[in-house]
């Protein structure tokens, strides 16, 4: 199941796409983003086919089809680690971990915003899935969700 992400607050349409094509047979793209103008230096860390071809949409829209490990790497290589200097590699893989001392760091010295709060609201959710309060496929999902609006909120947070 694809999973959508909003890594701008940009109403613009988009002029260049970026897709991913994967050799899975299961599925045939990795990803696919769409730029504005304006944001098309967003782009550089994504890698992939580039081309006007398919633009339109709304800018910052991620189509993400990769698994759910992937996924999660991906917010934590991208966005997680440069908000909050945690990933889940410094915690022993433990994402749960990664997110409540992301939360921890971005509360540290003031009162907590909507991206603190989501982060801490997936750390909550990781903990259960891992728990076993969560079924898994729940979990996981429920996961990349609060990922998604955390990195969204904080997206509007910088004006981007």
């Amino acid at each position: 199941m694809p999973v959508l992400r909003q890594i701008t607050t940009c109403t613009s349409p988009s002029t260049i796409v970026v897709e991913r094509r994967s050799r899975a047979r299961d599925r045939p793209v990795d990803y696919r983003l769409e730029f504005c103008r304006r944001h098309r230096w967003l782009a550089g860390t994504w890698t992939g086919r580039r081309s006007p071809e398919g633009a339109g949409g709304r800018c910052g829209t991620v189509t993400d089809y990769r698994p759910y490990s992937a996924i999660v790497q991906s917010h934590s290589d991208v966005w997680l680690r440069a908000l909050t200097t945690h990933g889940p590699e410094d915690h022993d893989g433990d994402l749960a971990s990664a997110l409540r001392a992301g939360f921890e760091w971005l509360t540290a010295y003031r009162e907590p915003t909507g991206v603190a709060m989501a982060l801490e609201h997936a750390a909550r959710i990781a903990e259960a899935t891992a728990a076993g309060a969560l079924p898994l496929a729940d979990g996981q999902f429920q996961l990349l969700v609060a990922l998604s609006m955390a990195e969204t909120l904080d997206a509007g947070s910088r004006g981007a």
